[in-house]
């Protein structure tokens, strides 16, 4: 998985990339080469902004949130990174479950 981290007006940690390559590894365990995540951490006055960028198997998903601590800005991404990849299972699910349905449909008649 190729992993970018990107601060501005922030210096980053050790502990801060730590703590994102934690939480992306536990959402996508088995990630390959292809996989590029890209995350952009910037402070504006009193505000920490994460944005989340990920490419993988041909689908792009990609997330901000905005908060007064840059730990809980970098957890509220994620988490919508990983609703955004649930919902994305869900409709490929669907679109295999409605295509061979159809299929079984046409075949039986």
């Amino acid at each position: 998985m190729k992993f970018q981290v990107i601060g501005k007006n922030i210096k980053l940690t050790d502990a801060i990339k730590g703590h994102l390559d934690n939480k992306i590894n536990k959402i996508f365990p088995n990630a390959d080469e292809s996989t590029g995540v890209r995350i952009s951490l910037c402070v504006k006055k009193n505000r920490h902004i994460a944005d989340v960028t990920i490419k993988t198997n041909g689908v792009t998903l990609h997330a901000c949130d905005e908060t007064e601590d840059l730990y809980t800005s970098m957890d509220g991404v994620l988490k919508k990174i990983e609703k955004h990849l649930k919902k994305h299972k869900a409709r490929a699910q669907d679109l295999k479950i409605k295509s061979g349905f159809e299929i079984k449909k046409m075949s039986a008649d």
